[in-house]
């Protein structure tokens, strides 16, 4: 099951996006709950092989797209990618800092409040007074400005201390935790939570098989 949404560009046209069961759209996960642990999950299978999914200009501008970002006044080079990748790991090792409740590093506090700077202008309400009109293109650097206030905004804001590492055993994806409890697991139920429900009961039912064949079959009672 997926769900559609739609995005009013500004001359009016609408761009629908497909967002699937598992949140993901144009094959990004979109689980994290903030845009830029979104952007941190760009980096697919941290520490279990790394698998870059802004491979080039056409994979960065696909992304932006995806994640509703305003498209850039020039064509994406492969120094935008270097760009993005860059900052893209330090939003990363802010996010592993806070998990591991070690303070935040001065150096890219600064990084991330430099790069906010560049003063994009603001999301307009649509005519219809339900959909979103984007600003026009913009540069890179503005791009990049709406991602980093995105962090700032988290990290300082009430959820800071609850963003989490997912528990999937091939997923490495960072989301916030914005349940009552506070003790989510997952980054998303449809994707990792059911795999790991689907585990435990393939090794429950094994064990359960197991078992049955290892125990010798009943005494006949005397005199059956």
């Amino acid at each position: 099951m997926s769900s559609t949404i739609r995005r009013r560009g500004g001359a009016g046209a609408e761009d629908p996006l497909v967002t699937t069961k598992d949140l993901r759209r144009a094959g990004f996960p979109f689980r994290s709950g903030a845009l830029c642990l979104d952007f941190v999950g760009t980096l697919a299978k941290r520490g279990m092989g790394d698998r870059e999914l802004l491979g080039g200009p056409a994979e960065l501008a696909v992304w932006l797209r995806a994640a509703g970002l305003p498209p850039t006044s020039t064509p994406l080079t492969d120094q935008h990618v270097a760009r993005a990748r860059e900052f893209r790991e330090s939003i990363h090792e802010l996010a592993r800092c806070r998990v591991a409740g070690r303070a935040l590093p001065r150096r890219l506090i600064n990084l991330v409040n430099d790069t906010a700077q560049v003063d994009p202008p603001p999301v307009l309400l649509g005519r219809d007074g339900e959909s979103l009109v984007p600003p026009g293109a913009l540069s890179f650097e503005a791009v990049l400005s709406i991602i980093a206030r995105d962090a700032i905004s988290l990290f300082g804001g009430p959820h800071g201390h609850h963003i989490r590492v997912c528990l999937g055993h091939d997923c490495s994806l960072y989301f916030v935790d914005r349940s009552r409890p506070g003790s989510r697991r997952w980054c998303v139920m449809a994707a990792c939570g059911e795999k790991a429900s689907s585990a435990t009961y393939r090794r429950r039912h094994a064990s359960a098989v197991a078992g049955g064949a290892e125990r010798p079959d009943p005494v006949p009672a005397a005199g059956a």
